[in-house]
Order: structure tokens, then C-alpha cells, then sequence
């Protein structure tokens, strides 16, 4: 989807942008996605109507900003560099657990997105473009360790890919939206272990 970018040209401009999006949030999170109205985030920031539409064109593009955002915050926390001297299995465990916390910090825009997802065709392209932004990376990492020989060489990288990131991806939905009880500690391990043991890494 795309949708109209409108910057601030001053430091308090920022900051009213800010204000707003902020706002948008608490609604966002608040409301089902379907009550959510302009009006309602301009009363819960404390501005006009004509001060939202300096910074946004509507809800969605809106809600599109605070996706943008919590995108990149998980992308770069499940990024990081892991901790040295530690096995690929540490690794990979390491990596799953940011991934999960990241989730967890904020699932109620997690929710928001799955919400507006099902009737939205323009949010429904842009969550297949976040989707395939992790499983590209999924499918490059494990492409890294069958170059050096660890790992399953006849595993197809791209189907794994598909299969170990939507595993991931859709237990920390059911652990954080859904609110079903599995232990977090024993989720992120037992998903390390399923991880290694499909595509052959020791651990």
C-alpha cells in the first residue's frame, strides 16, 4: 500500500507528528480497528482535525506508520549480533527468544495489523511484503550453513524457510494474542529444537 509522506520541516513539527501517531496508538490498541475514526485519534492527542491532516491522511495511514515502525523495531532486535563463542543451536535459540520478546512488547499491534488484514486488500499486500522480508532472510541463513557444510544439503531452503518462520510467527501469535498458555522459556526452546533438528543442525 502506499500512502502520502508528509514530514514535519521544523523540530516542534516532529514532535506534533509524534503526538499524534502516539495517540493513534493508544486507540489503536484500545478500539477495534473498524470503530477507530480520525476524530477519535485527534481527541486523543488533543489536536484539530486540520492539525491531523498535516502528518496523516487518515487512519490507515496512520496505522501503516506504526507498523512501518514496529517492523523495523522487531527486524533489527531478531538482527542483532548474537553472543560470541556460542554454538549455531545458541544462536538460533538466541535469535527465536528477541524475536518472541519483541512480539510479546507488542502484541497489541500485532493484533491491530491480523485485524485489519482480513478485509483489507492494500494491508493485506503490505503484511505479505513484511512476511517475505523475514522468510528471505530464513532462507539466506540457512543457505549460509549448507554452503558450509552444516546442516541438511537436500533440505529445500526456501520451503524450510516458509515452514520454520510461519512456525515461529504463529506461536508467538497464539502466545501473545490469542493469550494461550504455553510458557515462554519452554516455547522458545522446544521451536530451537524443531528448528535444528529440521534443517540438521547439531544441537
Amino acid at each position: 500500500m502506499t500512502t502520502e509522506v508528509r514530514q514535519p520541516r521544523t523540530s516542534r513539527g516532529w514532535a506534533r507528528r509524534e503526538q499524534v501517531l502516539r495517540a493513534g496508538q493508544a486507540v489503536f490498541e484500545r478500539e477495534s480497528y473498524y470503530q477507530v475514526r480520525v476524530a477519535d485519534i485527534a481527541q486523543e492527542a488533543g489536536v484539530s482535525h486540520g492539525t491531523f491532516y498535516t502528518y496523516f491522511t487518515s487512519k490507515d495511514d496512520v496505522l501503516k506508520a506504526l507498523i512501518d515502525e514496529l517492523v523495523e523495531v522487531s527486524f533489527a532486535a531478531s538482527s542483532k549480533p548474537v553472543t560470541p563463542d556460542t554454538t549455531p543451536a545458541q544462536q538460533l535459540e538466541e535469535t527465536i527468544a528477541r524475536f518472541m520478546h519483541t512480539y510479546r512488547d507488542n502484541a497489541s499491534m500485532h493484533r491491530v495489523l491480523e485485524q485489519v488484514v482480513a478485509s483489507n486488500p492494500d494491508f493485506m499486500a503490505y503484511r505479505r511484503r513484511i512476511r517475505k522480508r523475514y522468510i528471505d532472510r530464513i532462507e539466506a541463513t540457512i543457505e549460509s550453513w549448507q554452503s558450509r557444510g552444516t546442516g541438511e544439503g537436500a533440505l529445500d531452503p526456501r520451503h524450510a524457510a516458509e515452514a520454520l518462520g510461519g512456525m515461529v510467527a504463529d506461536v508467538a501469535f497464539a502466545r501473545y494474542v490469542l493469550k494461550e498458555p504455553l510458557d515462554e522459556d519452554i516455547a522458545i526452546t522446544t521451536m530451537a529444537r524443531i528448528w535444528c533438528r529440521s534443517v540438521g543442525i547439531p544441537g
